[in-house]
């Protein structure tokens, strides 16, 4: 699988090629395969706001982690701290598409968990589709 950005969220049109004989109209027209979506996968960039309780956070984003992997179409789901940086985090979610995603994005512990963190810190979100 190779990992590609996706700006467009749903659907992805085939594209078409053209064999042409001496510059006039196209006498055949094959479609393209499209690629498929294999997952989704959400990179989270969090920061602490200066000042903030870093046991508090971890323990917030450990309480949202254990029930995210529980949801249906969660591949993997973790919250890292940078090596480099600290009060740098990232939290890395991949899922089987896009209405698991949404799905997870209404439950119960993901609007409890996720305010609380922003409150704490900034966040900023990168998405990527797997493709096949």
């Amino acid at each position: 699988m190779k990992l590609i950005q996706s700006i467009i969220l749903a659907g992805f049109a085939a594209a078409a090629v053209c064999s042409c004989r001496n510059n006039s109209s196209c006498d055949t027209v094959e479609a393209a395969e499209p690629e498929v979506i294999s997952a989704i996968r959400l990179n989270v960039f969090y920061t602490l706001k200066d000042g903030v309780n870093v046991d508090e956070v971890k323990a917030i984003a450990d309480s949202l982690v254990a029930a995210s992997r529980e949801d249906a179409g969660c591949i993997s789901y973790d919250f890292l701290e940078s090596t480099t940086t600290p009060g740098e985090y990232m939290i890395v979610e991949t899922w089987e598409n896009d209405s698991l995603l949404d799905i997870h994005s209404n439950a119960p512990h993901f609007v409890k968990y996720v305010p609380q963190l922003q409150e704490l810190g900034t966040m900023t979100l990168q998405r990527f589709a797997v493709t096949d």
